[in-house]
């Protein structure tokens, strides 16, 4: 048993939350191979034990009373254990890449897609075992996909038509209108698209959507945003204020490109 034990996977909680606790030392006690050692409910505390425990996976808050999640892997810097963020906010998570977190799990936490991650970050860290975690063959996920060449046995994604685009979203192949895109932000290789209210995200590199999308009617207006021309709302110096009230920075040496196409009637 001890030897088990010291073979194990080591997994930290970092949640405010009791029940989120409990909801996932449930899920690790039943996983062969992962070991749930001394967690934290306050992100003060994680700041200490996360260095001195060093887990091999850390499962991270997003939404904490002192500092959030994402706070904490600022002030550590540098984190050796694959990092999973846990939130109630799908946005919060996906900001998360760029801090490179390794993946997230929505709450409410649900057990397949709990071990569906951690199966994938076993992968990756090569970490072997004499007892299996699970087949690899019930798991699919994209987050190990290069999505730019992306091959479903049926087509490639994402695929760019006159009107619309068909991308790959949570595992799903989604069809959105150009016309419902308000603006798109690039993160690494994951780029967030916002309609309206709502954001998806996809691993597609942003220069990829630059190279694609039409011309007409999308604009670069920095390295890591492209806007709906259609959806701007006020421009107040290089801070353009979008339909959904969120704000997009225009590059200086890009303003009178971003200006032309705006004011472009064709």
């Amino acid at each position: 048993m001890e030897d088990q034990i010291k073979n194990a996977v080591t997994c930290m909680i970092v949640d405010d939350e009791k029940p989120a606790h409990q909801v996932l030392n449930q899920y690790i006690e039943r996983v062969p191979g992962l070991h749930s050692i001394d967690g934290a409910y306050l992100a003060l505390d994680a700041l200490e034990k996360i260095p001195v425990l060093k887990p091999d996976i850390l499962f991270l808050d997003v939404q904490m009373p002192d500092l959030s999640g994402l706070r904490v892997l600022d002030l550590l810097k540098k984190v050796s254990a694959s990092v999973i963020l846990t939130t109630a906010h799908q946005n919060f998570a996906i900001d998360g890449y760029d801090y490179a977190v390794k993946g997230f799990l929505l709450k409410p936490i649900y057990f397949d897609k709990f071990l569906e991650t951690v199966f994938r970050i076993r992968q990756q860290r090569e970490i072997v075992n004499n007892e299996a975690l699970l087949s690899p063959h019930s798991i699919s996920t994209d987050f190990d996909i290069d999505l730019e060449s992306s091959d479903d046995s049926q087509g490639k994604f994402p695929a760019f038509h006159k009107e619309t685009m068909i991308v790959k979203v949570a595992g799903r192949i989604v069809q959105i209108s150009y016309m419902d895109v308000t603006f798109i932000e690039g993160a690494k290789n994951y780029v967030k698209i916002y309609m309206g209210d709502s954001t998806r995200y996809c691993r597609i590199p942003i220069s990829v959507m630059m190279r694609n999308l039409p011309s007409s009617l999308f604009i670069t207006t920095n390295r890591s945003f492209i806007v709906n021309r259609l959806a701007v709302k006020e421009i107040e110096g290089n801070d353009m204020l979008m339909n959904n009230d969120q704000r997009v920075r225009i590059s200086k040496d890009l303003r009178a490109l971003v200006l032309s196409k705006l004011t472009f009637n064709g």
